[in-house]
């Protein structure tokens, strides 16, 4: 499981993430490549890729903007809820009764 930015993959016209997204593009095709060499075998590789997330971080963002009103900001209860539900979707299938 890893955690990245959806930026990474979406750039967006203004924001400078060029440095830690060179990090998280290569989390982002690392984990494709393991889930595509490992599906064989049964071995799952997921990312979960948050855009904009409620924290303090971004308490003083502009809330104006065209792109922030149509994308409601994650929580962070939203990242751990997929987290979760990625984590215990597989053995929830493969145990249940």
């Amino acid at each position: 499981m890893s955690i990245t930015a959806a930026l990474a993959d979406r750039p967006i016209a203004g924001v400078n993430g060029s440095i830690s997204m060179i990090t998280k593009g290569g989390l982002n095709s690392a984990t494709q490549n393991l889930a595509i060499e490992y599906a064989k075998d049964g071995v799952r590789f997921n990312a979960v890729a948050p855009g904009e997330v409620d924290t303090p971080m971004h308490q003083n963002d502009p809330t104006d903007s065209t792109l922030q009103l149509a994308m409601r900001k994650a929580t962070v209860k939203d990242i751990v809820d997929a987290v979760l539900y990625l984590v215990q979707a597989d053995h929830a299938e493969r145990y249940s009764t």
